[in-house]
């Protein structure tokens, strides 16, 4: 199995070099299954997520920006139960079979809590010749490593020069 973690600081275009690999993928016609959360943004602040099925296309609302200025959440956004539902089959082990690459954006501190996708992570991680993607902020791409006792990864920073070559050769491996 290969691992890669696509890292980055909060807001430094990981998920959107993810989509940009995930459309490169899927023209070539190269098995792909897992997630996007693609961000919205409204006055340069990111307003929520909407969740991308990376097998099928499909999107579905995952999370709006919590209202409330004082809320002592751990994320300040409120999740749909439809967008975890979505997520949850999106991760399922037996739909990513076969597929080449498994991509999940992204891995923060919802999972390191044991929340999030955080159940579908060991499981997908059995999943064999997969090349597997992470999306996981900078800040927390030691814990993740821990967590998981990840120890041959690939780390690729997104404000690296060729990283989206990088990764397109990567997963053709």
């Amino acid at each position: 199995m290969d691992m890669i973690i696509l890292t980055g600081g909060k807001q430094s275009g990981k998920s959107t070099l993810a989509a940009r690999l995930a459309g490169w993928l899927n023209k070539r016609n190269i098995a792909i299954a897992g997630i996007l959360a693609e961000g919205l943004w409204k006055d340069d602040e990111r307003q929520g997520f909407d969740l991308v099925d990376l097998r099928t296309g499909s999107r579905t609302p995952l999370a709006r920006r919590l209202t409330d200025p004082n809320h002592d959440a751990v994320t300040p956004f409120n999740f749909f139960p439809q967008g975890m539902i979505a997520g949850a089959k999106a991760l399922d082990p037996e739909r990513c079979r076969g597929s080449m690459v498994i991509l999940v954006d992204e891995v923060g501190r919802l999972e390191m809590k044991g929340e999030g996708w955080a159940r579908f992570l060991d499981p997908l991680l059995l999943l064999e010749p997969a090349v597997h993607i992470w999306v996981v902020r900078e800040s927390l791409v030691a814990d993740v490593c821990r967590r998981w006792n990840l120890k041959s990864v690939k780390i690729i920073h997104v404000n690296d020069g060729n990283c989206l070559e990088t990764l397109k050769a990567l997963c053709l491996i």
